[in-house]
């Protein structure tokens, strides 16, 4: 039940993005523009226990010099911060880009939608707007979003949500997954024609 639950995070992600940025899917380096990674308590160092769940949702334009974000959990707790950090998915780094930040400095039109549940948890969208190569800070700063977007791609990024009651984090994206990537194309799946004929 529980992956039928990502399966379908992971169709609205594809569709939403697909409705919003109607743009070619890669850019003119040919590099894929849009990401996601999918964010858990265990894929925290050490893991956390929690029922929060979430994802992050990336598209880049072209030149690779500024990126959209959607910032989305269901049951997590009072949000003091959403990082990403530079460093190894088993290990923890250091803050190369404040997202919360971002987000006020360029605001994308105001869709957040959040919901309080009964145990006083949110679900819906926690973040959303822009980020510029201005925004990277830490290791990054001075660099460029390519240089942000290199080491994304290379598995050299992660991003925490931290919480009131998770102060190191409550829910971690170890790894960008690209959207092309989302389902099969024709030719990886193998078709059998006496499955097709009844």
């Amino acid at each position: 039940m529980l992956s039928l639950l990502y399966l379908l995070i992971i169709v609205s992600i594809a569709i939403s993005f697909q409705t919003i940025y109607s743009y070619p899917m890669v850019n003119a380096a040919n590099q894929i523009d849009r990401y996601w990674s999918g964010l858990t308590g265990d894929h925290l160092t050490p893991p956390v226990n929690t029922d929060a769940r979430g994802y992050v949702g990336l598209k880049f334009d072209d030149d690779l010099g500024v990126f959209v974000f959607t910032v989305n959990a269901e049951n997590i707790g009072n949000v003091t911060g959403i990082y990403f950090y530079k460093g190894d998915k088993n290990q923890n780094g250091s803050v190369v880009l404040d997202l919360l930040k971002a987000e006020k400095e360029h605001k994308i039109n105001d869709i957040k939608i959040l919901n309080v549940t009964s145990k006083g948890k949110l679900t819906g969208t926690l973040a959303a707007g822009g980020a510029t190569k201005d925004d990277l800070q830490g290791e990054l700063k001075g660099k460029s979003l390519s240089d942000f977007y290199d080491l994304m791609v290379n598995g050299s990024l992660y991003v925490v949500v931290h919480t009131k009651d998770f102060s190191n984090g409550e829910i971690r994206g170890n790894s960008f997954v690209p959207m092309d990537d989302l389902f099969p194309t024709d030719s990886e799946v193998e078709w059998k024609k006496k499955n097709l004929i009844h």
